[in-house]
């Protein structure tokens, strides 16, 4: 199978380090986010070599692997999805596009490839659902908010009661991983109380300005607080991808994509 590829594109990897006392053995998680069917090197062969490179125990996708576009093709995501598949236990995590492909009917052909993909791959969507990882003490959540909390103009904010409702407490004796797209609710997070949240959603800000930040989210709101990096409330600490790919404002300025790479540890 040969995928278009955009002999234009590269991206960085950057790498972090968590320590509890609550992880039992050291577990490594590749973590992407916002791909968008971006393709790196031929049938993403550069991603996947960098993603072998780093030898991770498992993947974490914090989102929109694909894309919910009328005229898009999953192909490159779900060929992607199956190649890792085949090396690493994949959790995917439920972004906004997924969740549009499964409530709108124009996007029926985009929601079959999808379905099929992750049929022929193995994958699950992790929809309010956790993992327990092993014998490492980790449990990794997937969080499936309603499509209304994604809205461009009238933003709603969850709660971390709310977040108690679809997933049910957090137990508190283990190391608990939260995939969850949108880091605007950073504060529902912290209440709900898990140890680390990876998110995305906000492409790091699509341009850059040195000791500003991100310009604009793609909800079209200046200045996102919560654009990348690690960010941390009551103990909750929240690690923010500026994703792989692009989608609807299709730049990237100062901002280079990224594949993160998370080392979870006991305390020495």
């Amino acid at each position: 199978m040969i995928i278009k590829w955009d002999p234009n594109t590269v991206f960085e990897i950057n790498r972090y380090e968590f320590k509890s006392s609550k992880v039992k053995k050291p577990l490594k998680i590749a973590v992407l986010a916002d791909l968008h069917n971006c393709v790196y090197g031929r049938c993403n062969e550069v991603l996947i070599n960098a993603i072998k490179d780093e030898s991770p125990d498992i993947i974490a996708i914090a989102g929109d692997l694909i894309e919910a576009g009328k005229n898009a093709s999953q192909t490159a995501g779900m060929f992607l999805l199956f190649r890792l598949a085949k090396h690493y236990p994949v959790y995917y995590g439920v972004g906004n596009h997924e969740k549009r492909l499964f409530l709108y009917d124009c996007y029926k052909r985009q929601r079959n490839e999808l379905v099929y993909g992750l049929v022929k791959s193995g994958v699950k969507l992790i929809g309010n659902k956790g993992y327990r990882i092993d014998d490492t003490n980790v449990v990794i959540t997937g969080l499936d908010i309603p499509h209304e909390y994604y809205r461009r103009v009238f933003h709603r904010y969850t709660s971390g009661d709310e977040l108690v409702s679809w997933l049910g407490p957090v137990d508190k004796d283990s190391y608990n991983v939260l995939l969850a797209h949108d880091p605007s609710h950073f504060k529902a997070y912290c209440e709900y109380g898990p140890d680390l949240v990876f998110s995305g959603h906000v492409h790091g800000g699509i341009v850059r300005l040195p000791k500003v930040g991100g310009l604009v989210s793609p909800e079209y709101r200046l200045f996102p607080k919560y654009d990348s990096g690690i960010y941390e409330m009551n103990g909750t600490k929240m690690l923010v991808s500026r994703g792989l790919g692009s989608h609807t404002i299709n730049i990237r300025i100062n901002n280079k994509p990224e594949l993160i790479i998370v080392t979870l540890s006991g305390e020495e």
